[in-house]
């Protein structure tokens, strides 16, 4: 059994109200595959995902009890369904596709549990997507003082109780577990998909990640680090240079600020030489 201690950021629990007419991160997730693959055709995963949440209604009709539905969707997703983390030589940016998670039944923790816990609040479960010591895991609350913790690879599940006389005066003996909801969800889920491109050199698809990033975050300065390093590595110095400079003037303390001077020199160096 777990003591866990909530990360109660503001931002991460409330909504702006325009989330009230996106629809579920999962589906967001999924889109976006179009936007760096305009070849990709989305139709299959979409009715995929139509018909496990078919079934998982039908399995609401026949467990009223949230522990036996929960017990019975966990068994129905790893067991009968067969979704696992891959133990094959896949690209990570393949097991990072929610599509390819759909249709091969393999991906990574965070696909995994992006799926799982859409399945799961789809079953009239609180469920969360969660982050522990930055591990992605699912949270299923059934009270406030009392749930699940399911770990998203093996579907193992701990339960955990936040005792009534907890002691506030030493959060180190508490496991510190962040909930992130849609939009923290979604831009995870860009956040990986951008560093596994990135580590194929497919920096166009990471551009793009980058771009959907930004169009939440608007000028973040780390996105514009990014952005800067892979405008440079598509042929595009001067924007490149502008995109560090922002960083640089933004971040002066940033440990790696060292090294994206030196990118800007050689990009102005370059610069010199080829006038």
């Amino acid at each position: 059994m777990t003591t866990l201690g909530f990360d109660e950021h503001d931002e991460s629990y409330i909504e702006d109200a325009y989330d009230d007419f996106l629809p579920p991160a999962i589906y967001r997730c999924i889109k976006a595959e179009a936007k760096w693959d305009p070849q990709i055709d989305l139709t299959p995963s979409l009715e995929i995902l139509t018909a496990f949440e078919q079934q998982i209604e039908s399995i609401c009709q026949q467990m009223p009890d949230e522990h036996d539905r929960l017990d019975k969707l966990l068994d129905s997703f790893y067991s009968e369904w067969l979704f696992s983390a891959s133990s094959l030589k896949v690209p990570e940016y393949k097991l990072n596709s929610i599509s390819y998670t759909l249709s091969m039944r393999s991906g990574t923790p965070t696909t995994l549990a992006i799926l799982l816990c859409h399945f799961l609040q789809h079953a009239k479960l609180d469920a969360s997507v969660s982050i522990t010591q930055g591990e992605v895991g699912i949270h299923v609350a059934m009270s406030d003082e009392e749930g699940y913790l399911v770990d998203p690879s093996s579907g193992q599940q701990s339960w955990y109780i936040i005792p009534e006389n907890i002691d506030e005066e030493n959060p180190q003996e508490q496991e510190p577990l962040e909930l992130i909801f849609e939009d923290e969800v979604y831009k995870l889920f860009l956040a990986q998909q951008k560093w596994s491109f990135i580590s194929e050199n497919k920096f166009g698809h990471a551009l793009t990640c980058v771009d959907l990033l930004m169009e939440m975050l608007g000028d973040d300065p780390y996105e514009r680090r990014d952005r800067g390093y892979l405008l440079n590595q598509l042929g595009c110095p001067k924007m490149a240079r502008d995109d560090l400079q922002f960083f640089v003037d933004e971040c002066p303390d940033d440990p790696a600020i060292e090294i994206i001077l030196h990118q800007i020199e050689e990009l102005e160096d370059n610069h010199k030489t080829h006038h």
